[in-house]
């Protein structure tokens, strides 16, 4: 108690001496006879039920409240004469209306509907946000639309919501969507950053018993015209051949030839970042052989994914053959042959999953 008339005591002479009140400010602004400062928190007004409101005696002309109970919480004053509402002439908008999400691999795509009421300012984007993982997407758009939510788990089942911001702030979410789950990748399949061009299966490195998994091509190639070397035709011991061995090649090739770099095939390879994954790779030759068979499917998907046809033209291998040779395969004819590591052809990344 001590304290607090200590407090007031202060507060008071504050208040006769200087005329004004500064809270978190030394000089207050002298048209104010109170003057808050804070970059962190607000100011909240006394807070309470539309009864207890109605039950204050003799209101003063400008008393304000924020009455909890009253339409979802509403701001009042009283003006000397009666209480009115302080209306919000922008606030955030109403909830999306969803729609009916669908799935392929590794990703759903979740329609919505826009909002009859924006909240009298435009709407700037759009969340589907899943359930379990709060995977989210985000499209940037002012009506209805749909968005795709990616990473999401094969066999998995998730449902969705969906919310709208703008400048005032986000919606509630919209109601939960069906629930999806999420097919096992497939031949063909935009997934991963890529195409899908092979599936492991029993034997060979990645395969994993009831579980899916392969290798995925890049939907462009990284260069067309690229070194297998990185300046110096030293022996890097990257002589693996076998599907699932080509990331090994290319962490033994780096290895000698230097950390990653854009000026050699292996380097560049692991440089790419395609769907913002980081752990591409020059293909072995059997798996660029695998790329070749598949160059239909690769391109069919690539071309509609913003990504490109093979070229009519050879592509390096990060398989290591003698003689200061590499591993290169032609994509008009799917001869493979041994030449030069400084020979410039093209080249296209892949990854496992």
């Amino acid at each position: 108690m001590k304290n607090i008339c200590t407090l007031l005591a202060a507060v008071l002479l504050t208040a006769t001496t200087y005329a004004q009140i500064g809270i978190n400010n030394e000089t207050p602004d002298a048209s104010a006879v109170l003057d808050v400062t804070s970059t962190t928190a607000g100011f909240l007004m006394p807070r309470m039920t539309n009864a207890q409101r109605q039950a204050i005696s003799n209101p003063a002309a400008g008393l304000q409240v924020f009455v909890t109970d009253f339409e979802g919480g509403r701001f009042m004053f009283y003006d000397g004469t009666e209480w009115g509402t302080l209306s919000f002439t922008e606030k955030r908008p109403d909830a999306p209306t969803i729609g009916t999400a669908t799935a392929v691999s590794g990703e759903a795509t979740v329609p919505f509907t826009a909002p009859s009421s924006n909240g009298g300012s435009a709407i700037t984007s759009y969340t589907a946000t899943s359930s379990p993982g709060d995977f989210t997407g985000t499209i940037s758009q002012s009506g209805s639309g749909s968005i795709i939510v990616s990473g999401l788990t094969s066999g998995t089942a998730y449902t969705f919501t969906v919310t709208a911001t703008n400048a005032i702030g986000t919606s509630l979410a919209s109601a939960v969507s069906n629930s999806v789950v999420i097919p096992q990748p497939q031949l063909g399949d935009f997934y991963g950053g890529g195409v899908v061009f092979h599936l492991f299966v029993e034997g060979e490195i990645g395969y994993v018993a009831g579980e899916t998994h392969g290798l995925i091509a890049a939907v462009e190639d990284q260069s067309a015209d690229i070194r297998w070397h990185n300046g110096s035709s030293v022996t890097t011991g990257a002589t693996a051949t076998d599907l699932g061995t080509g990331s090994a090649n290319t962490d033994a090739i780096i290895l000698v030839q230097g950390e990653t770099e854009t000026s050699y095939a292996a380097g560049l390879a692991r440089a790419y970042t395609g769907g913002g994954y980081n752990d591409w790779f020059l293909p072995g030759i059997n798996e660029l052989s695998q790329m070749y068979l598949r160059k239909g499917v690769i391109n069919a998907t690539a071309t509609v994914n913003s990504g490109s046809n093979f070229a009519d033209a050879y592509y390096w291998s990060s398989t290591e053959g003698p003689s200061n040779n590499a591993w290169m395969k032609v994509f008009y004819d799917g001869y493979q042959e041994l030449n030069p590591k400084n020979y410039r052809v093209s080249m296209r990344a892949v990854r496992a999953f």
